[in-house]
């Protein structure tokens, strides 16, 4: 990870100098714990480059208005920037509506450019999650079929988001949860028997909960090959040997499609073997020493009203099976004996009344429910020649994670994905992911790295005396170096922010505008020019802006072309 950097530096004093007006003016209050990441970059030059809200914060905690606070706090936090060498970086300290902005020098823009520079791969890492182990779960797609560009989000997002946890200096496992028992894995397995005896000639009719994809039928020709040439008997062929087949090469597809996206995990738990360790019992036996279970006509249910669950829920139905809740409370109660002290699901739309029935059993089950972070991924929409596709996985109408890849390409779809809120409905346009203008953002984005190799490249037409002309960085006064060292000074924010909130989509905005700051300088500011010290200068802060996009792009695994 890397070093203090100069804002770490300067919230720890103004961190400092809170501590010691709560102290001193609220000897009765300890200084809440969870006071952190208290300063920010403004939206607006006019108000400064940093701002605080840490007045704000403390206000409804200390019962006392924000710009009664702030004055109180500000010579406190003259006085720690001085006494911790920092005053010469922060130009002015300003209280405006209970906000302390912050206007920063000259010389701190130089200092960021080295930091970035001596820092470079590292820039933007940070210590903040101090090694605390995290398990995100993501995709877990049924083993049914193929994945679709619903799964491919899911993807893109649990990805990108153990990317920025593990820049935080978090400890991330990323796991895939196999649902591969129950009705739906039984059905797809008699979808492909029906397949297959249809092309021995044999009658079969399709179950109505049947899967219909051209997938189940070229799965069936697969295996015809392989009983016609002796490799698969026909007294193997039963009903436990067609669901077995199409779960391990289904698996394997999915498998590939996740490789070919740049997608790893580290984790794959089958749902039948945490059923095979018996775990679901121990877990239920644990809730009903607890005082959590009950019998009730024929069922035992869970008491998850009693953690403001808006009813009971159903853990063993009347027949003796268990519901979907039961094996999830297990391989949740099997997270946290792994010792993970975060646990994130990302899950489909249709997901949301499982939110509270899950904190409820983590509740029961001891832990903080606040140690849980259940995420609904909205739905994809393709749009081709302006008409949505639609998809269903059992009528085989579906658009596959791999034709997109293939469409577009796995830098396009990744981004496409990434650019809205995970909650938020996406529609993807095809036209436009394929066009190579300004007008398509990844490509936008991608061309800003692209130009600056090519200005690299042809500074090597340079004399080469530059090499030995001190970089004289007090040089870059203009406008558009101004607003582009200001710009590379938000990207630790940045993505702070986004594992903070835990929404890569921030990460990627403050790209697309570091990628627009960057070709607005190039604009104006000309690179290599006949003045070697000041070409040495724009050189120098034109690299600082390539580490920070490379970083950037690196974080959410998307690629950084030399040429465009």
């Amino acid at each position: 990870m890397s070093e203090i950097n100069i804002p770490e530096k300067i919230e720890r004093a103004l961190l400092s100098a809170a501590r010691g007006y709560v102290r001193e003016n609220f000897p009765d209050k300890e200084f809440p714990g969870d006071i952190h990441g208290c300063i920010q970059p403004t939206r607006e030059s006019k108000h400064g480059d940093l701002s605080s809200n840490i007045a704000m914060r403390l206000a409804s905690f200390l019962k006392s208005p924000p710009d009664r606070i702030g004055k109180g706090m500000i010579e406190a936090f003259r006085a720690a920037l001085e006494a911790s060498g920092l005053k010469e970086y922060v130009r002015t300290v300003e209280l405006k509506g209970g906000f302390i902005n912050l206007g920063l020098s000259d010389l701190y823009y130089r200092e960021l450019l080295k930091d970035i520079h001596r820092q470079g791969p590292s820039f933007g890492q940070s210590s903040e999650g101090n090694g605390k182990k995290v398990n995100i779960e993501f995709v877990s797609a049924n083993p049914t079929g193929p994945l679709t560009i619903a799964h491919g989000r899911q993807a893109a997002i649990g990805d990108a988001l153990a990317r920025i946890l593990e820049c935080n200096g978090y400890d991330v496992t990323r796991e895939y949860y196999l649902n591969d028992v129950g009705n739906q894995i039984n059905m797809l397995g008699k979808s492909l028997e029906v397949r297959y005896r249809e092309l021995a000639g044999e009658s079969a009719e399709m179950p109505e909960d049947g899967y219909m994809g051209e997938y189940i039928v070229e799965m069936a020709k697969e295996l015809k090959k392989g009983g016609d040439e002796g490799d698969i008997s026909e007294s193997r062929l039963d009903g436990n040997f067609f669901r077995d087949y199409a779960v391990g090469r289904i698996l394997e597809m999915i498998k590939k499609d996740l490789e070919d996206f740049g997608v790893r995990f580290d984790v794959w738990t089958e749902q039948s073997g945490i059923e095979a360790r018996n775990e679901v019992e121990t877990t239920l036996d644990e809730l009903d020493k607890a005082g959590y279970i009950f019998d009730f006509e024929g069922a035992r249910w869970f008491r998850s009203t009693g953690f403001g669950d808006d009813k009971d829920r159903v853990v063993v139905k009347s027949d003796g099976s268990f519901t979907y809740l039961a094996p999830d409370m297990a391989y949740h109660r099997d997270k946290y004996a792994r010792g993970y002290e975060k646990i994130i699901d990302l899950l489909g739309p249709d997901h949301h009344g499982y939110i509270k029935r899950m904190k409820s059993a983590v509740q029961a089950l001891g832990h903080d429910e606040k140690s849980l972070d259940i995420l609904i991924v909205q739905l994809v929409t393709l749009m081709r020649g302006g008409i949505p596709v639609s998809m269903s996985t059992r009528k085989g109408e579906f658009v596959s994670l791999r034709e997109l890849l293939d469409d577009i390409g796995p830098d396009v779809t990744r981004f496409f994905f990434l650019s809205r809120r995970l909650d938020s409905h996406l529609d993807i346009d095809v036209e436009l992911a394929k066009k190579e203008s300004s007008e398509n953002p990844v490509y936008y984005m991608q061309y800003a790295h692209a130009r600056i190799r090519s200005i690299q490249k042809f500074s090597e037409g340079m004399p080469k005396r530059a090499l030995f002309v001190r970089t004289r960085l007090e040089l870059l006064a203009e406008e558009g170096e101004r607003q582009l060292m200001r710009k590379l000074n938000e990207f630790p924010f940045a993505v702070r922010s986004s594992a903070e909130a835990l929404e890569p989509n921030r990460l990627l905005t403050y790209l697309n505008e570091l990628a627009r700051c960057f070709h607005s300088f190039y604009t104006t500011c000309r690179v290599v020019t006949d003045d070697l010290a000041l070409s040495k200068a724009r050189l120098f802060l034109v690299e600082c802006a390539r580490i920070t996009l490379a970083n950037g792009l690196g974080i959410l695994n998307i690629s950084l072309p030399e040429r465009m």
